[in-house]
């Protein structure tokens, strides 16, 4: 009985030790944290899970980066996100939840292992209560920059380089088919309406201007370049439209601003606009151009394509 009593200790001892070495091995690949490099623009509170398992993520304009490169995005802020024709399924399979940063009662009831923030956001104090808050300081970054940096922190450069060789050659490809279309040299007014009112956009405020100025390589009119793209935006009247317009038009519309669109069409001072006498005006969805991530750019620039095509039959 003695030796069976000692078998079954040293049997039992052995299960635990094994028991014990795959938690360890199972802990740490979960918990495993992330370099956290130092990365301009970039704050981390709390340490940084390299593979999250849940984020909350209110730092809206890089939802599409995140999910670009495989991190489990679990909620959203804004209806755009969630109705975008780019990325709004993977939210949706993702059961994402719409969340405000001020609704801490919420947020604490996902349990989230991150929170990405803006820097600007007013309730980082009582994020970091809650879970581990990476902190972004928007528009610090360029917008390819972003992505490979972002890689950084999740351990996902593979990804970010494989897209950005992707890219590189997409835009590329496209260059030598739009050439054949439109000349290199065309100026560009990237534009959209927001409660009926009229803005224009520069080169790192989303709404195509990154795809149209960076990556395409067009220019925008002289007075667009010097009252818009310092501040990245800019509200302006109906009466003043035609002096910023270059030889095309890029107009992002909705359903909620195809009314106001709609109205700018009727008035005389579009009318007689150059760029809209020539039938230079490209209307995209704005769904698809307001973002400037991975995912947004590649669907934005097959339809910059398309749209440039039917443009000359």
């Amino acid at each position: 009985m003695k030796k069976i009593a000692s078998w079954l200790t040293l049997l039992l001892a052995a299960l635990v030790l094994v028991a014990c070495g795959n938690q360890s091995k199972t802990s740490t690949s979960t918990n495993e944290i992330s370099s956290m490099p130092k990365i301009s623009g970039f704050t981390y509170h709390g340490d940084i899970p390299k593979n999250p398992k849940k984020v909350v993520n209110f730092a809206y304009s890089y939802t599409g980066y995140l999910l670009e490169l495989g991190v489990n995005v679990n909620s959203y802020s804004l209806d755009l996100e969630k109705n975008s024709p780019v990325f709004g399924n993977d939210l949706k399979k993702a059961k994402a939840v719409q969340l405000t940063s001020d609704d801490t009662e919420a947020i604490a009831a996902q349990e989230p292992d991150l929170i990405i923030a803006f820097s600007t956001d007013q309730n980082l104090e009582s994020l970091k209560k809650i879970a581990p808050v990476f902190e972004i300081k928007y528009g610090e970054r360029n917008y390819l920059q972003m992505l490979t940096d972002l890689g950084k922190v999740f351990g996902k450069e593979n990804k970010a380089k494989a897209w950005l060789a992707q890219w590189k050659k997409s835009v590329a490809k496209a260059k030598k088919e739009l050439a054949n279309y439109i000349s290199p040299t065309s100026t560009f007014t990237v534009m959209d309406f927001y409660d009926k009112s009229l803005y224009l956009y520069g080169n790192n405020w989303g709404r195509g201007g990154e795809l149209i100025y960076d990556a395409l390589g067009y220019q925008a009119p002289e007075k667009v370049k010097e009252d818009v793209f310092k501040p990245g935006w800019l509200g302006i009247s109906q009466e003043v439209i035609g002096e910023y317009i270059g030889d095309y038009a890029l107009l992002n519309v909705d359903s909620k601003t195809s009314q106001a669109a709609a109205s700018l069409k009727e008035s005389d001072v579009w009318k007689n606009i150059p760029a809209v006498k020539a039938g230079h005006v490209l209307k995209v969805s704005e769904g698809t151009f307001y973002f400037s991530d991975p995912l947004s750019l590649d669907a934005q620039l097959k339809a910059f394509v398309s749209a440039i095509k039917k443009m000359d039959k």
